[in-house]
């Protein structure tokens, strides 16, 4: 099956070992964002990748599209037009101290500026068997919500397979109240057909109420059949973290519209957090995508966001061998 994905690249810029910005004059760049993420796993995977973007017509935007074809992913559908990549600051945390990302340039970017007539969607469709849109081009600007609703509905309407990703960013939408940005979920979610979120994005942005009759188990459960079934949602998933003691677990969810399983908890071992649901979203695409049983994908799935954690940087350049192997064999700390 070919996959690709509608997003943003973005330019990250990290510190080394662990320092503020205050602290250091050196920074690490990396070219990165959720379809990128999510894209270049699924290459490693051995899937057919290819993204649809604009970059900047300059240099940075050469150097992002060399990154995006070193990582695996078709490079047909990226455009140059305008002079800026959004970019953030990543200060990775240590012990209690949390890591702290700093947004840059987001708005006036090249992606950012780009609406539906800036892409070539109907051949762009063509060439693609499932589209991964991100929420958080609901959230830039204007062009850019314009431009996820028309590939949005195009693909729908041409049989192709949309996945799309909640992605709610508080701190992007100071600008719009929860409101504005509800009706604008809702205007994309009767053209999609798996969905990652979880029961906040449900309950905090589109309103939707728990059944307070039901046992807390069964809670949401009940939510998410319900949002299923008015959006006509094959397949909805995501991930639940929680702490004992001074360790944190994962595990992920999977609903198709019968049933519901999730995994068992893994403990996460953190490097660097950043780009892990990406790798369980990349899991659980392809699991889907290649027929497993439910609870086989959440498991992989979970497995491949945990070792995510352990990547420095936010892409998961993890192989389907390598997950396996903490599945099967999680004892096992060196390879020869």
């Amino acid at each position: 099956m070919r996959i690709a994905a509608f997003g943003e690249i973005m330019m990250r810029l990290t510190p080394p070992e662990y320092l503020m910005l205050e602290q250091t004059k050196d920074l690490r760049l990396d070219f990165t964002g959720t379809g990128v993420n999510i894209l270049s796993n699924l290459a490693h995977f051995g899937c057919q990748t290819s993204l649809l973007t604009n970059l900047p017509d300059n240099r940075l935007g050469e150097a992002a599209k060399a990154s995006v074809r070193q990582l695996g992913i078709q490079d047909r559908w990226i455009g140059s037009s305008g002079d800026h990549i959004g970019s953030y600051f990543a200060e990775m945390g240590f012990g209690p101290r949390p890591t702290q990302v700093t947004y840059q340039n987001r708005r006036s970017s090249s992606f950012g500026v780009s609406n539906a007539s800036s892409y070539e969607f109907d051949a762009f469709l063509e060439e693609t068997d499932l589209v991964h849109i991100c929420g958080i081009s609901l959230s830039l600007t204007e062009e850019t919500r314009d431009a996820a609703f028309t590939l949005a509905k195009k693909a729908s309407t041409s049989g192709k397979k949309v996945c799309f990703d909640f992605n709610f960013r508080p701190s992007l939408n100071t600008a719009h109240g929860v409101a504005f940005m509800k009706e604008q979920y809702e205007k994309i979610l009767p053209y999609c057909d798996l969905v990652f979120g979880s029961q906040r994005d449900l309950t905090d942005l589109l309103g939707m109420k728990l059944d307070e009759s039901l046992d807390s188990s069964k809670k949401f459960e009940e939510l998410v059949q319900r949002f299923m079934l008015e959006y006509k949602i094959t397949h909805f998933a995501g991930t639940v973290r929680h702490g004992k003691g001074d360790k944190h677990y994962l595990s992920g969810f999977l609903f198709d519209s019968e049933n519901y399983v999730q995994a068992a908890p893994r403990e996460i071992i953190n490097l660097d957090r950043i780009g892990a649901g990406d790798a369980y979203a990349a899991g659980v695409l392809l699991g889907v995508i290649e027929e497993w049983s439910l609870l086989e994908i959440v498991e992989f799935a979970t497995a491949n966001g945990v070792l995510a954690h352990t990547i420095q940087g936010d892409i998961p350049l993890t192989t389907r061998k390598q997950v396996r192997h903490i599945m099967e064999q999680p004892t096992v700390d060196l390879i020869r």
